[in-house]
């Protein structure tokens, strides 16, 4: 099954990696830019996204301008999703939840603690290392979410839809940093062949 998984590039300076990341899974995928629409995709037939992270900031006006087009798609989107870092903020900003300046911002090394394995953060235990870049976070998830990890100073690090396969990470999961983040990208794939098969 050759699935086509693309990967907004939200000009952060790990969104190359992702689609590296998901071509060694034998994906095709590749960056497109922040202006596409779900027309747009349909005509590539995509059978999932993923958002990449970026420096804008979900409360700057000039950053939410430029995510306009990005947060629109969220909405209309019904593939399976996977959010990182920004684009997970921006998700909750979308869908009716809430983020908010980080307490304690977090840049560099943490430990992600798993309060739900799901599909999403199976096989990652009971915690992990992971490469974080933040000034912000989501502070209320939107209705119809719940959390499946945390961290010392992040209460939402990791989020889903509980009736669509739609997640969000506030850390980034395409960097060697990151101990688990090889597993969470293939279990997103495998969510995606479900997803797939479901719908035949």
């Amino acid at each position: 099954m050759n699935l086509i998984i693309p990967v907004v590039n939200v000009k952060g300076q790990y969104n190359h990696l992702i689609v590296r990341v998901l071509a060694e899974l034998r994906t095709k995928s590749s960056l497109v830019p922040l202006s596409v629409t779900i027309d747009e995709l349909e005509e590539i037939g995509y059978d999932a996204l993923v958002a990449g992270g970026g420096p804008q900031s979900v409360h700057e006006e000039n950053s939410r301008r430029e995510l306009h087009d990005l947060e629109g798609l969220f909405k209309e989107n019904s593939k399976p999703l996977l959010c990182i870092c920004v684009s997970h903020q921006l998700l909750a900003e979308a869908l009716g939840g809430k983020t908010g300046p980080a307490k304690n911002p977090e840049f560099g090394q943490i430990i992600v603690n798993v309060d739900q394995e799901n599909e999403i953060l199976r096989e990652t235990g009971p915690s992990f290392t992971a490469w974080a870049s933040h000034n912000d976070e989501v502070i209320r998830m939107p209705e119809g979410f719940e959390k499946l990890a945390h961290s010392e100073s992040c209460e939402v690090e990791a989020m889903r839809s509980t009736s669509m396969p739609i997640y969000g990470l506030q850390f980034h999961p395409e960097v060697w940093h990151t101990s688990r983040g090889r597993t969470i990208f293939r279990n997103f794939v495998e969510i995606v062949k479900k997803n797939m098969e479901s719908e035949k």
